[in-house]
């Protein structure tokens, strides 16, 4: 009878254990991140009185006997299933969405936890609020947000935590200059920026002084009326095409705005016609035709025509064979010195020219440009004998052992008057009259025997402005817009970059054009110092493809700027920067549309370069800023291109001021990110995800933390969303997992197991009594 007895009593204590767990689920229904647990049980010992035989013979087996000894709680297991996110809106409750536990420690111990309802401490630690441990985590360093400096160790953001500036090294330009885009010539023609009197920082009007202009150099006033009289030339072409060329003088200390006005208008008529009106507007110089036709240019610039000076010098004729691909003539693998073997190959230039702003005075003449021509013989080269034969001319600055240059001669019929017998340098190279030039001849052409590459030397003054408005090979194009040889050195883009085109103002940033990109963006110099770098973008024209002689390229020309006051800006230009056939950037820079190269000084603003300097006011001299104009890759299309819709034009610069910290949010990733208050993002710490191979082996220690056990196996550290961790969901808290419809069955399920339980027991003991009755 016993054994019945603590049989039911088993089954009263295991239900009981049901109802416990039961009654724990449904209080921690509203727990965030509790989990639910339930009970599992096993028969308890059996008593056995007859362990079963075997069958034999004609004699069957018999199964054994056994009589159980009631049952026992076999586990006790907790459901680690996710629980329900609930958004909160706060950004520090986070949950994790997935497998991992929030790593805290008390100082001692480390422990883990599914709730993350974090806040700051005095300290201003990230800790959990229900229990004051501090959450672990890896910290970014102050400059590198990509790699963590610091692992596994407390989060800590300082209150007021500040963000240093950091200077703008890049601009980046994405956008589209459109192919289709007026260049040069055009029905109203603007400077690219505005006249400022530099005195007072806002636009020019009619009663500022020239002195005060912004574009006015640092010239000091010579106080003699004379001195102070500058020459401005002025050419171009009118509405129908034609050329015109013009001088004002005016007086750099005392003329007015309005002065220069009246003079450059009066310059704009021929005979009693006038073709052209200049006006002030907002402090723009606006330039518009009178006549038809969509032809009217203008260019402005202090370079002077010299007074004894004249444009070309020509040098000593020289003659030489170049006799066989071996050269066994008197070439043979020579350097040939210009000057018919002379010993001196100087310049033939004057020493000095006449002083245009005073002609008391003479002034030394220091460079000249270099314009060599090399003539072929009237022979017939064009047979098969001579298919794939050329000849390089090479010129060499022997004084300064720089290259100038070559040029290469192919096989041809130069008995044919319609092929050129002339060639000369692609560019024309600047050499200073005391220089040396050298030529040396290679190459696999045999030109005959008494046949004689013959050669002249020219050395040109540029600035000779009438060259550019003359048709020089009567083919009906002007030289300023003519791409051929004898043409190139013609170049008005070179002309107008000039130093000395330039030297009492800078008119190239007054330089007239009839369509212009524009762009604004701000930048930050070393302290943090906010300033706007102004972009004027506009088209030089097409010219021959240099690949692809059937294709054509489009040159765009840039100019940078910044407000008067705020500093100097040293290189400012971006030239040539040239689009192929496909508007792809081609990654070219610093040649003219003609495609003269800015290889030698004497060039304002450092063309050839796609870096500017400033030296900012704020910062001094000591300190200039270098910027990279990132213009895009060299054909790829991620940057500008030259597609023929319409302009368009976006910047952005890394740059930025200095910010304290202003609100804090965590990624999915688990980054604590810090959003300053200048704008920028930045990676403070990262917050990691520990897993386990068991994670029902942890061990609950109370207010929702756990720790390791012996059977959960030791934690790996991952970053969320990562090797299978879950991820982190900011502004929610993981809700109780517990199910209010499973619990309660499991309570009815109890409350039946109980009561039969019961009825054992009260059954057993009326047996015990009747079996007591007996005795009376």
């Amino acid at each position: 009878m016993q054994r019945s007895l603590f049989s039911g009593v088993s089954g009263l204590t295991t239900h009981q254990a049901i109802l416990d767990i039961t009654a724990n689920n449904l209080a921690n229904i509203s727990t965030p991140g509790f989990k639910t647990s339930r009970n599992t049980f096993s028969s308890a010992l059996l008593q056995t009185s007859f362990g079963g035989a075997g069958p034999s013979g004609s004699v069957g087996g018999t199964n054994p006997r056994q009589v159980g000894l009631g049952v026992r709680l076999a586990t006790s297991d907790v459901d680690m299933r996710q629980g329900a996110l609930v958004s909160t809106g706060r950004n520090l409750d986070l949950a994790v969405q997935g497998t991992g536990f929030f790593q805290v420690s008390n100082g001692e111990r480390t422990m883990y936890t599914r709730v993350g309802n974090f806040g700051f401490d005095g300290d201003r630690s990230l800790v959990d609020l229900s229990s004051g441990n501090k959450l672990i985590g890896n910290i970014y360093g102050e400059n590198n947000a990509t790699t963590p400096v610091a692992f596994n160790v407390p989060i800590t953001v300082p209150n007021g935590a500040v963000m240093p500036s950091k200077r703008t090294t890049e601009i980046t330009l994405q956008g589209n200059l459109s192919s289709s885009a007026k260049a040069i010539q055009g029905p109203s023609l603007q400077t690219l920026f505005p006249l400022v009197d530099k005195t007072t920082g806002e636009a020019a009007t009619d009663d500022t002084l020239l002195s005060n202009l912004s574009i006015f150099g640092n010239a000091v006033d010579p106080v003699t009326p004379t001195q102070q009289m500058r020459t401005i030339h002025m050419f171009g072409t009118k509405a129908d095409g034609t050329g015109w060329s013009g001088d004002i003088s005016v007086n750099v200390w005392k003329d007015k705005v309005t002065s220069l006005l009246n003079k450059l208008n009066a310059t704009l008529v021929s005979g009693s016609v006038r073709f052209g009106t200049v006006n002030l507007e907002n402090g723009n110089l606006m330039a518009s035709p009178v006549g038809t036709g969509a032809g009217f240019s203008m260019f402005m610039g202090d370079a002077v025509t010299a007074g004894t000076f004249d444009e070309t010098y020509a040098g000593t004729t020289g003659v030489t064979n170049a006799v066989g691909s071996t050269y066994t003539g008197a070439a043979v693998g020579t350097t040939v010195v210009l000057g018919s073997g002379s010993a001196s190959a100087t310049p033939d230039v004057p020493a000095t020219e006449t002083d245009p702003y005073d002609p008391a005075l003479t002034r030394a003449i220091p460079n000249v440009r270099l314009q060599p021509t090399f003539v072929m013989p009237a022979v017939d080269y064009s047979g098969a004998a001579f298919v794939g034969r050329t000849l390089t001319v090479t010129a060499t600055n022997t004084t300064t052992g720089q290259v100038l240059g070559s040029v290469i001669i192919p096989a041809a019929d130069y008995t044919d008057a319609a092929v050129p017998r002339t060639f000369t340098l692609p560019t024309l190279p600047q050499v200073a009259r005391t220089d040396t030039v050298s030529y040396s001849i290679t190459g696999s052409l045999d030109l005959g025997a008494g046949n004689n590459l013959t050669w002249a030397t020219n050395y040109v003054n540029p600035n000779n402005i009438n060259h550019f408005i003359a048709d020089g090979d009567n083919d009906g194009q002007l030289n300023l817009f003519d791409l051929d040889a004898q043409s190139m050195r013609f170049d008005a883009s070179a002309w107008q970059y000039n130093d000395t085109t330039n030297s009492t103002f800078s008119w190239y940033r007054s330089r007239f054009v009839p369509e212009m990109q524009t762009s604004a963006i701000e930048v930050f110099d070393n302290l943090g110092g906010r300033h706007v770098v102004e972009t004027r973008m506009f088209r030089n024209g097409s010219k021959p493809d240099p690949v692809d002689p059937t294709a054509t390229r489009n040159s765009w020309d840039m100019i940078l700027g910044i407000k008067d006051g705020e500093g100097v800006i040293i290189d400012d230009v971006v030239s040539g920067i040239e689009f192929d056939q496909g508007g792809r950037y081609t990654g070219e820079l610093g040649r003219t549309q003609k495609g003269n190269v800015f290889v030698d000084q004497g060039y304002v603003g450092d063309p050839s370069s796609q870096i500017i300097r400033v030296d900012w006011s704020a910062t001094g001299t000591t300190s200039p800023s270098s910027i990279d104009i990132n213009i895009g890759s060299p054909n790829g299309l991620d940057g500008l291109t030259g597609f023929g819709s319409r302009s368009t034009l976006s910047t952005f610069q890394d740059g930025y001021p200095d910010g304290k910290i202003d609100t804090l949010s965590v990624t999915s990733g688990g980054d604590l990110i810090g959003l300053f208050t200048n704008g920028i993002n930045k990676k403070l710490a990262q917050i990691q995800l520990a897993t386990f191979q068991n994670q029902e082996g942890l061990v609950n220690v109370g207010s929702n933390l756990w720790v390791d056990s012996p059977n959960s196996g030791s934690p790996t550290l991952l970053s969320a969303g990562q090797g299978g961790s879950g991820s982190i969901a900011s502004g929610s808290l993981e809700g109780s997992n517990v199910d209010i419809a499973t619990e309660f069955t499991r309570l009815i399920t109890a409350q039946r197991g109980f009561q039969v339980n019961a009825r054992v027991i009260q059954t057993t003991d009326s047996v015990l009594q009747e079996l007591a009755g007996l005795i009376r």
